[in-house]
């Protein structure tokens, strides 16, 4: 019997961000070592044409930075953002 090729999968984790209860975004987490080791989440986010990063040793550190981060830009993003 002969066997099927193996399907190019890749997994990846998303996450999301709450900057308030209206303003949520989506991410990607990459978990790695370090050179000694040591487990390190790190995080990506799409933001308009831009990107927030973070990086931690757990997810509850990566995902207290990443609300953070996005509760700071989130009011920079409405005023930059064209109202009619």
């Amino acid at each position: 019997m002969r066997r099927l090729p193996k399907p190019n999968i890749e997994i990846t984790e998303l996450f999301m961000a709450k900057a308030d209860w209206n303003r949520t975004f989506i991410g990607r987490i990459e978990r790695f070592k370090d050179e000694n080791g040591h487990p390190v989440v790190f995080g990506k986010i799409k933001v308009n044409d831009g990107f927030v990063y973070a990086k931690a040793d757990d997810d509850v550190e990566l995902g207290e930075k990443l609300d953070e981060m996005v509760r700071i830009i989130t009011p920079l993003i409405n005023l930059t953002t064209k109202q009619d």
